[in-house]
């Protein structure tokens, strides 16, 4: 059997933060959804029929929206459609204001093995200033009840270049981070995403941002405080002590086939990316109605997936593996893209090793940059 990803989105949300692009609407998940989930489930199951699920990812929005009896029915469902396989990673996002003994006894007699927590800082004035809805001390006590009540896998986010945030507040927040009970640490920069608050207060030039040398030091502070305590940076944003590395983020890296349901879910299997349009009551309208929700399909070029392979790859500490990329290609890397590693690599940017080629510490800071190289003009 080929292993496959399987990626659940939940839309919904308490209340929309003032940084979040993903698709949510502000409210709770209800039947007709369930109902629309659980139909698509029916739907696309039969055509993987000879595919093994090896991770399960409920994202969003927040999946732990759902109710107990609601993550009942969405597990039992998942398991009645698709062959999961016997040491399955199965995560969960989680708000701390959800994360109840009682959820979270819930959670782990399900299978949830692994959960992930928007954390994001230790200060209570940023928290509110991107609008999440719990305190510093909510997300500790939270993280820390997890922990006592079973669970081995916990990751946590944080966020750094927040407007007002300074380089000792985001200094104190990885510093806190790491005396949890934690196994993993995903770090993200802020990102101005269309049609966010944040990006329209940065468009009236009403967003207070560090400056490039402060940023400069959160992410030097990134990349030395987390490896110092035990966290090895595997991924651009992603530091996992030993054996806890994300198996089912690893996919979408490495271009492996998953799929994805519910609206604004994307899946990928083989050259075939498909999402589905975003909009809860259109997503339950067709389901229910007996029709397949509406999506965008994208078939991708050997071009196309050959630009993504570079940059997916070099996100990862191990960076691109040159046998394998020409045994998928046909060439050597440098057929295609011999005078971009020769000018990477003067700018130290790039080196190989081992038959590896992979971004320096510097290149990693400089990802963007190093990633536009790889898309190829024709």
């Amino acid at each position: 059997m080929t292993d496959l990803g399987l990626y659940i989105h939940i839309p919904f949300c308490r209340s929309r933060c003032a940084y979040c692009g993903f698709y949510s609407i502000g409210r709770k998940p209800d039947a007709p959804f369930l109902k629309a989930l659980a139909k698509e489930m029916e739907m696309r199951s039969p055509a993987f029929q000879d595919y093994l699920c090896d991770t399960i990812y409920l994202g969003g929005g927040t999946p732990s929206s759902l109710s107990e009896n609601q993550l009942a029915e969405v597990m039992d469902n998942i398991r009645r459609r698709f062959h999961i396989s016997d040491h399955p990673e199965i995560t969960m996002e989680m708000n701390p204001c959800d994360m109840t003994d009682s959820y979270l006894r819930h959670a782990r007699a399900l299978g949830i093995n692994r959960i992930s927590i928007g954390v994001e800082s230790h200060d209570n004035r940023l928290l509110r200033t991107i609008g999440r809805l719990h305190t510093a001390s909510e997300a500790e006590k939270a993280v820390k009840r997890a922990w006592d009540l079973g669970f081995r896998n916990i990751s946590v986010d944080l966020m750094y270049e927040l407007p007002g945030q300074s380089v000792m507040d985001f200094r104190k927040s990885l510093l806190w981070a790491v005396h949890l009970p934690i196994t993993h640490v995903s770090v993200y920069s802020l990102i101005l995403e269309e049609g966010t608050r944040f990006a329209q207060l940065a468009d009236r030039g009403k967003l207070p941002r560090p400056t490039e040398e402060e940023s400069w030091a959160m992410y030097q502070d990134m990349c030395r405080i987390l490896p110092h305590y035990g966290f090895e940076r595997y991924e651009i944003s992603s530091f996992a002590r030993k054996g806890y590395r994300s198996r089912h983020n690893r996919k979408y890296w490495e271009l492996s086939d998953y799929l994805g349901l519910g609206p604004a879910a994307s899946s990928r299997i083989g050259r075939t990316r498909f999402t589905i349009s975003p909009g809860v009551r259109m997503y339950e309208k067709d389901l229910l109605t007996g029709s397949a929700p509406a999506e965008e399909i994208e078939k991708l070029t050997e071009k196309d997936e050959m630009e993504e392979y570079c940059f997916l790859h070099l996100r990862m500490k191990e960076g691109i593996p040159l046998d394998d990329f020409e045994h998928r290609y046909g060439h050597p890397l440098s057929f295609w893209y011999g005078r971009q590693v020769a000018m990477l690599k003067k700018q130290k940017l790039l080196t190989e090793e081992d038959r590896h080629l992979f971004l320096t510490y510097h290149g990693a800071a400089l990802g963007n940059y190093v990633f536009e190289q790889f898309l190829r003009d024709e």
